[in-house]
C-alpha cells in the first residue's frame, strides 16, 4: 500500500496553522480548499516548483503571470470566513510564500463581501486591505501581511466571503511570480475538518489529495473546480481538463510523493465525464525518471455522464520504484475537448470476507465456463449490491439484490454474450465495498 508519509505532513501543517492561527487555503498539493472565482492574468495552479532547493521545498507551486493590460490585476478566491477582527487588529496575520522576479514588489490582499462589492463600486464591500513587500529577487520568501486600509468601515468583519490577491497593483508589468502555502483567515466551515484521510484515494480534489500534479500540456485549462454535474458523482469538487489540440499525446504528469507499492489484487479506478464517448484514457505508471513500468488503457462508453474506468496494475505487483504517473485523454489526436475527472483511487483489494457483515464467501467456479455463483453468509440482515466490470471499466452488469436476511445467501450470475477473459466485480454490503476478479473460459 502507499507508504505512510501523510501523518508527518498533516502534523507539520497543523503545527504551522496553530502557531500562526491561520487556515491553510491552498498549498497546491494535499490541502486545496479555496475556489478560484476569477483571475485576470495567466494562473497555472499545478506547476513544478522551479526552486525546490530554496526556502520552499514543495514540489508544486502556482505560476502566475500578470496581465499587463490591467493596473489592478486580481486573483479572486472564494471562502466564507470567520470573524476577521483579529487580522484587522494585527493579533493574527496572513502569510504566503512568494518567488518574485524582483525585490520591492508589493502584494496586496483584500477581504470582501460579494453581496456588496462589485467590480466598479470601490470601496463598497471591501472590509480591509493588507500589504507585504518582497525583499529578495528570484528566491522564495514568506511574506506576512499587515493592515494598510479599511476601505468600507460599514462592512461587518463576520460576513466576508471573498479574498482578492493582487501582485504589484497599480502597474502594467507582465512579471511572472510563483506562490505557494497561502495561509488566510480561518474558514467558518472548514470542508475537511472532520475528514479521515485515506492514502489510497490518490486524489478526490477534496479531502484526499495524495498525489502531486507537476505538468500539463493544457496549462491553465487543468484545475480544481466545483463539480458541474453531481448526477452520478456527488463530489463537491472535481478536475476540469481541456485537451491541448496542438499535442497529439497531451499529458498530465503527476507524482506519488513517496512512491506506491502494488499488491497482487490491486486495481486503479478513475471517474471520468466525457463530452463525446468513446474516448481512450491511458494511465501510465512510471519510475522517477519517467520510464514506463506499465501502461494501462480504458475507454469511456457514455457521453456527458460520469463513468468509472477500471485499470488492472496487478502485473507489476511488488515491482517497486513506481514514483510517477501520466494520464492521457484521447491520445494521438488533435481534439480540444473538455473533460472532468475525479476519484483517482488505488484499490488494494479488500476481500469480501474482510467486510464486517460477511462471514463465509465464495465465487465458483472461477475460472468459469458459464454461470458463476456468489455464495455468502451475512452476519446480520443487510442491503447487498453486485456490479461486474470489464477491463475498460465499463459496467457489464449491475444488480441490486435488496435487503437480504442473515445467514447463507446465493446469487447466480449468467455472463450471457460475454467473451472469454478477465472481469472485475464489486460486492457492496451496507455501503461497504469489496472487489475481486472472475475469469471466463468458455
Amino acid at each position: 500500500m502507499m507508504k505512510k508519509i501523510y501523518t508527518l505532513i498533516a502534523a507539520v501543517c497543523l503545527t504551522a496553522s496553530a502557531a500562526n492561527a491561520q487556515q491553510v487555503w491552498d498549498n497546491f498539493q494535499n490541502t486545496r480548499v479555496a475556489d478560484y472565482d476569477f483571475v485576470n492574468g495567466v494562473f497555472i495552479p499545478y506547476f513544478e516548483n522551479p526552486d525546490q532547493e530554496g526556502a520552499n521545498p514543495s514540489q508544486v507551486a502556482a505560476q502566475y503571470t500578470r496581465n499587463g493590460a490591467e493596473l489592478f490585476d486580481v486573483i479572486v478566491m472564494q471562502g466564507v470566513m470567520d470573524d476577521v477582527t483579529d487580522y484587522a487588529t494585527g493579533s493574527k496575520t496572513m502569510s504566503i510564500d512568494v518567488w518574485s522576479p524582483e525585490a520591492g514588489k508589493t502584494v496586496q490582499i483584500t477581504l470582501e463581501n460579494t453581496n456588496l462589492a462589485e467590480p466598479d463600486n470601490y470601496p463598497i464591500g471591501r472590509h480591509s486591505e493588507y500589504l507585504a513587500t518582497t525583499t529578495v529577487s528570484e528566491e522564495w520568501e514568506t511574506l506576512t501581511f499587515s493592515l494598510s486600509a479599511t476601505p468600507d468601515g460599514n462592512v461587518s468583519p463576520s460576513i466576508l466571503n471573498q479574498l482578492v490577491i493582487l501582485f504589484d497593483p497599480n502597474t502594467n508589468n507582465q512579471d511572472t511570480y510563483y506562490w505557494d502555502n497561502f495561509n488566510g483567515p480561518e474558514l467558518a466551515n472548514p470542508p475537511c475538518e472532520d475528514a479521515t484521510p485515506d492514502p489510497l484515494v490518490l486524489n478526490d480534489f477534496e479531502c484526499n489529495q495524495n498525489v502531486n500534479y507537476i505538468f500539463s500540456h493544457s496549462g491553465i485549462n487543468f484545475r480544481r473546480i466545483p463539480n458541474p454535474d453531481m448526477t452520478g458523482n456527488e463530489s463537491s469538487h472535481v478536475a476540469t481538463y481541456t485537451r491541448n489540440g496542438g499535442e497529439e499525446n497531451d499529458v498530465l504528469i503527476g507524482t506519488f510523493p513517496d512512491g506506491i507499492d502494488i499488491e497482487d489484487d490491486a486495481s486503479i479506478t478513475l471517474d471520468v465525464w466525457d463530452p463525446a464517448a468513446p474516448t481512450t484514457v491511458i494511465v501510465s505508471l512510471q519510475n522517477a525518471e519517467g520510464d514506463v513500468i506499465l501502461e494501462m488503457t480504458a475507454e469511456t462508453s457514455e457521453s456527458e455522464t460520469w463513468q468509472t474506468l477500471s485499470y488492472d496494475p496487478s502485473s507489476v505487483a511488488g515491482a517497486g520504484d513506481i514514483e510517477q504517473f501520466v494520464i492521457l485523454f484521447d491520445p494521438e489526436s488533435d481534439t480540444s475537448d473538455e473533460y472532468f475527472f475525479d476519484n483517482f483511487i488505488l484499490d488494494q483489494t479488500v476481500n469480501v470476507e474482510d467486510l464486517e457483515t460477511v462471514g463465509h464467501f465464495n465465487v465458483f467456479p472461477n475460472p468459469s465456463a458459464g454461470q458463476t455463483t456468489f455464495e455468502y453468509d451475512l452476519v446480520n440482515g443487510a442491503d447487498v449490491q453486485l456490479a461486474i466490470f470489464d477491463l475498460t471499466g465499463k459496467v457489464i452488469d449491475q444488480k441490486n439484490l435488496g435487503n437480504q436476511a442473515a445467514g447463507r445467501n446465493q446469487y447466480v450470475w449468467n455472463p450471457n454474450g460475454l467473451t472469454n477473459g478477465l472481469y472485475f466485480y464489486t460486492f457492496t454490503v451496507n455501503g461497504q465495498t469489496a472487489s475481486g476478479k472472475i475469469v471466463l473460459n468458455k
